[in-house]
């Protein structure tokens, strides 16, 4: 009795080991990769709509590696730039961009490039709060665009784009001159705020800016510039809510 059932426990262990062998085999048999760089795009593409990134992301590498001088590369190329775009790696993204740039430099979509490498800055400009270099960056890339394409159908977000960075810029110099003037370094809130209004005279701080330059010379106690910047304070901004305050220290000044 005992031989018979260790005869079936043998069998049945022989027939499990028999089907996995058979399913590893089957999962382990490398998929079809197509050789040429057409079919390899066509495979990335597909592999796009599948949500497989990474698969995707391998196959147009491939492409950029293998099949230098296909039309397949450029679209690769730019592709992969956008796949990094889209998933947010935008210092990826950027590189990607620049290579084409750099690649393709008459390629008829390379104005797109220079849009969206311009727009991997943009991207960080509000987690980098205190660093504004890519808000610079994603200026200098826009006025690329909008100088040497002005034709391109990216022409009027860049436009839109660039002003939003320059705002951003604006606001983080005029929030340093408020933390100097707050803090009692009047000279360095005056230098901040002072070219803040000749390079961005027309920002809706602009009066604020202008009254604290005036209170900060008041504050040094520097009477003569204090009454010149208050003038031009009350000249340039009647309706400001800052205008009580600059004519009553005019009147103060000029007993």
């Amino acid at each position: 009795m005992t031989y018979i059932v260790n005869i079936r426990l043998l069998v049945s262990v022989s027939a499990i080991l028999g089907i996995l062998i058979i399913s590893s085999c089957s999962f382990f048999k490398p998929d079809f990769i197509p050789e040429s760089p057409k079919d390899l795009f066509a495979e990335g593409i597909k592999a796009l709509k599948n949500t497989e990134d990474m698969h995707a992301r391998t196959l147009l590498n491939q492409i950029i590696e293998d099949f230098p001088g296909s039309k397949e590369r450029i679209e690769s190329l730019l592709l992969l730039g956008r796949i990094h775009y889209s998933l947010a790696e935008y210092e990826e993204a950027k590189n990607k961009f620049q290579e084409f740039i750099d690649l393709y430099p008459v390629n008829k979509q390379v104005d797109r490039a220079y849009y969206f490498k311009a727009m991997s800055d943009y991207k960080v400009v509000d987690i980098a709060a205190r660093d504004q270099t890519a808000a610079k960056d994603a200026i200098d890339g826009f006025e690329l665009l909008i100088n040497q394409f002005p034709k391109s159908k990216y022409i009027e977000k860049a436009k839109k784009n660039k002003k939003k960075c320059a705002l951003r810029l604006a606001e983080n110099i005029f929030e340093i001159g408020k933390f100097y003037y707050d803090t009692g370094s009047y000279q360095s809130a005056i230098s901040r705020l002072e070219n803040l209004l000749i390079q961005s005279p027309n920002y809706k701080f602009s009066d604020e800016a202008a009254f604290l330059i005036a209170e900060s010379y008041y504050n040094e106690q520097n009477f003569i510039e204090a009454v010149v910047f208050y003038k031009k304070f009350v000249n340039k901004y009647p309706r400001s809510q800052f205008i009580v305050q600059a004519k009553k220290r005019l009147k103060v000044l000029r007993r």
